[in-house]
């Protein structure tokens, strides 16, 4: 008979026990877009942020401490993108490591095809087939202290795990449809080389146009994070994405007040 180890007895009583109130007091206050949701929205959150918490590996960095609010913060944020996935959506993922501040990579990589560069280059996040998905804390901070700039460390790195459940990131997520997948192509294609000319608004942040892969992580942040600004400026990226993620954030951002 197999013994069970620490991490499953915790793993146990944490999925039995429901979410904690000091966790969901904590989801209100480090995740702003949890107070936008209607009421099965909140409870699909708080399931999947409990399942992200029991089921994937977490690992501090450097000596880093985890906390309640770490762990509870991140997982919130990534089960926000997949409210309308199916609950696998995150079976790639293994582990999360939380470093706490800024990540220097070093050695040869390469972002655009035919171009590889061997410099420092200063990361707060990363994502990859294989590995873990590692997040820098104090950009997350940052990121959920002034929403609404369309920047988040968690949004992005959690994109890119969906759009490699195709095993490549190329900026392709898995879609539904075949006239789903050529209305993104179409439509992606446009704004992208839009990025290209320079022409593409203030919304989508210039390292968009670094590749395809990139452009995905970066429009599913402004989605999340400035979806009425996204809508505005790329009303037709910001159907497609709301076709992928099967949400309307948007909607949820109530009108400016007289």
């Amino acid at each position: 008979m197999r013994l069970e180890t620490r991490r499953h007895r915790r793993r146990r009583r944490l999925l039995q026990g429901g979410l904690p109130p000091a966790w969901r007091a904590l989801l209100d206050e480090r995740v702003p877009h949890a107070r936008l949701l209607d009421g099965d929205e909140r409870e699909r959150l708080e399931r999947l942020t409990l399942g992200l918490v029991a089921t994937k590996r977490w690992e501090a960095a450097r000596g880093f401490e985890l906390t309640d609010e770490i762990v509870v913060t991140v997982a919130g944020l990534a089960s926000l993108l997949v409210l309308g996935l199916p609950d696998d959506s995150y079976r790639d993922v293994q582990a999360i490591v939380v470093h706490p501040t800024t990540l220097v990579l070093t050695g040869e990589r390469s972002q655009v095809p035919g171009l590889v560069s061997d410099g420092p280059m200063p990361i707060l996040g990363q994502a990859s087939q294989t590995g873990p998905v590692v997040i820098v804390w104090d950009a997350v901070l940052d990121e959920v202290r002034r929403p609404g700039r369309g920047h988040n460390v968690v949004f992005h790195e959690f994109a890119h795990k969906l759009d490699l459940l195709y095993g490549l990131i190329d900026g392709t997520p898995p879609l539904a449809t075949d006239e789903q997948l050529q209305r993104w192509v179409a439509v992606c294609t446009d704004v992208y080389e839009q990025l290209q000319r320079g022409e593409a608004g203030a919304v989508l942040r210039s390292y968009a146009g670094v590749n395809p892969g990139e452009f995905f992580a970066v429009a599913t942040e402004a989605f999340f994070d400035d979806p009425v600004g996204l809508r505005h400026e790329h009303p037709d990226l910001y159907g497609v994405l709301a076709g992928f993620y099967r949400q309307d954030p948007a909607a949820r951002v109530p009108p400016p007040t007289a």
